[in-house]
């Protein structure tokens, strides 16, 4: 998956649904959960993919 600790993407993942949750976002909306949303963003962070290829 990723280089780097599980407990980011966790810590990541928590912000986002904290995000999601203060702006009355509807469960089920979005195509990524928090967790694979995570994962996308640091993938990206990280210099891996352009974001098409992600």
């Amino acid at each position: 998956m990723l280089d780097v600790p599980r407990a980011l993407v966790q810590y990541v993942a928590r912000l986002l649904q904290d995000e999601r949750r203060r702006l009355g976002t509807p469960k089920g909306s979005r195509a990524l959960t928090p967790f694979w949303q995570a994962v996308l963003v640091l993938r990206w962070f990280r210099g891996e993919c352009d974001i098409p290829k992600l």
